[in-house]
């Protein structure tokens, strides 16, 4: 008696052996049927020291993290119970452009159909109200670093968290989906240059205040 040989593994488990082991790990440690590639990796843009960002969907248990160092790379893995991805599939716009590497009952296959079909539809409109407070929040933390001194430890920290929130609501006050800091400055660098300028400009460490200033105005100017 012959038996058919099972599917052939995707190329890039073939090509990347350390890709294959963390898939299999994922496997035997939580009990991943279906695995998913995603980010850079998937998308043809990692370069030599990229992470590897993976998606695990078990049969059941509660949703958690396996995040950690093999062999001088990073793992971050998100792992689903099956009973969440009705929920969550549509929100998990990061798989965009993902690779299944395992799969079950098509499930890898139909939650990359979920996410394509969201990117393809228009965001969930931010709420003029909510719009508004993020205007004026934006206003009111600029108002805080001007005053802060050099040695104003508090200013200091709302310029980080300025700076590391406004490139999100760039793409909510447009009605455009963000994909995360690394897919939106290629986008910006793309479509839109004097906002990847004003980015650029003002994400420079010790950037001058006016720099920040003039990269909120254009973010506000939606």
């Amino acid at each position: 008696m012959t038996t058919s040989p099972g599917p052939l593994p995707p190329p890039i488990l073939v090509a990347d052996p350390l890709l294959a082991r963390l898939v299999d790990e994922l496997a035997a440690r939580h009990g991943c049927h279906t695995v998913v590639l995603y980010g850079s990796r998937a998308l043809g843009t990692a370069t030599a020291d990229s992470d590897y960002d993976l998606l695990g969907v078990c049969a059941e248990g509660e949703a958690t993290r396996d995040a950690r160092l093999v062999e001088g790379f990073f793992l971050d893995a998100f792992l689903y119970p099956e009973k969440v991805l009705a929920e969550v599939g549509p929100k998990l716009l990061q798989l965009r452009g993902g690779v299944v590497l395992r799969e079950e009952r098509g499930i890898g296959a139909r939650l990359l159909e979920t996410v394509n079909a969201a990117l393809a539809a228009p965001p969930e409109a931010l709420p003029e109200a909510e719009a508004r407070v993020r205007r004026v929040w934006c206003q009111k933390m600029l108002e805080r670093i001007r005053r802060g001194g050099p040695e104003d430890v508090e200013a200091h920290y709302r310029r980080t968290w300025l700076l590391t929130d406004v490139l999100e609501l760039f793409f909510q006050l447009r009605g455009r989906h963000y994909l995360g800091p690394k897919e939106s400055f290629r986008w910006l660098a793309e479509n839109d240059p004097e906002a990847h300028r004003a980015f650029a400009d003002a994400l420079v460490p010790g950037a001058p205040v006016d720099a920040i200033e003039r990269l909120v105005t254009l973010v506000l100017r939606a």
